[in-house]
């Protein structure tokens, strides 16, 4: 009984596969066609739209100036031929004319492909070269966050654009850090944690990212790199945020020093 009801449903699975198997070859070749029709047709469309674009750049002028060459010196040949009541002879002009048309051809067609071959150079971004820039001496980073600063330098080179904040963002960051290894008084809270987040995480967003780029798609790289600049720079905001905090909290116990002082010795 088993092996009937298998019989049976290969046999209906056969059948709707021989009749569902026809329509779809046909949709597929219909498609294939249809997309075929559509590349010749705009091809053709392209090839008309150059050849018009063609006839009226440079024949339509080169026309145009051998009609006015010619006619201007029939016109004039005729005038001084007038006094003596001669008629010009027309043979001189028309040279001229088909002279000026093939001179006026060779110019324009010279234009037209100087023009072509910069449009083309135009819409081709420009190589940007790696090593084509030196990084100005940055405040260089304490023991322990080598790491970070070969980030840094990795970073750059991923996203070269946007050379300039990065800089920036990094010498905030440095700035930061030093100022809490190396600063004497009891650093502020926030700076504390701002340089344990770039000694544990900035390294490694970097290295991820990197990774990703290697991995993505050409057009999902751009993506990439605009986050990963976006985080760095908003390291590099969150340092300097901090540390004008923390300059203005130095400024205030500063003065409050300088009043008590003031109040003990001389109030």
């Amino acid at each position: 009984m088993a092996y009937l009801v298998v019989l049976v449903f290969g046999a209906g699975f056969f059948g709707i596969c021989a009749i569902v198997l026809p329509f779809l070859l046909r949709f597929l070749l219909l498609a294939w066609l249809v997309r075929l029709v559509e590349n010749v047709v705009r091809s053709v469309l392209q090839f008309f739209k150059k050849l018009i674009f063609c006839l009226i750049f440079v024949f339509g002028t080169a026309m145009l100036g051998a009609f006015i060459a010619g006619i201007g010196l029939q016109i004039a040949m005729n005038v001084f031929t007038a006094v003596e009541g001669k008629a010009a002879d027309p043979t001189t002009p028309a040279l001229i004319g088909f002279l000026a048309f093939f001179i006026i051809v060779a110019i324009r067609a010279q234009q037209w492909k100087f023009r072509r071959a910069r449009c083309r150079s135009d819409n081709v971004p420009a190589p940007v070269d790696e090593h084509s820039f030196s990084m100005p001496p940055q405040p260089p980073y304490p023991v322990g966050y080598e790491d970070v600063a070969d980030a840094w330098s990795k970073a750059i080179e991923l996203a070269p654009e946007h050379y300039g904040p990065l800089l920036q963002a990094q010498g905030n960051c440095a700035e930061l850090v030093n100022a809490v290894e190396h600063n004497k008084d009891i650093p502020d809270i926030a700076m504390i944690d701002t340089a344990t987040l770039i000694r544990n995480h900035l390294a490694a967003l970097v290295r991820s990212s990197e990774r990703r780029v290697r991995s993505a798609k050409p057009e999902e790289k751009a993506a990439v790199i605009k986050e990963m600049v976006n985080f760095l720079l908003g390291f590099g905001n969150r340092a300097q945020t901090d540390i004008a905090n923390a300059a203005k909290g130095m400024e205030r116990q500063d003065a409050a020093l300088r009043s008590h002082l003031a109040s003990q010795l001389f109030g």
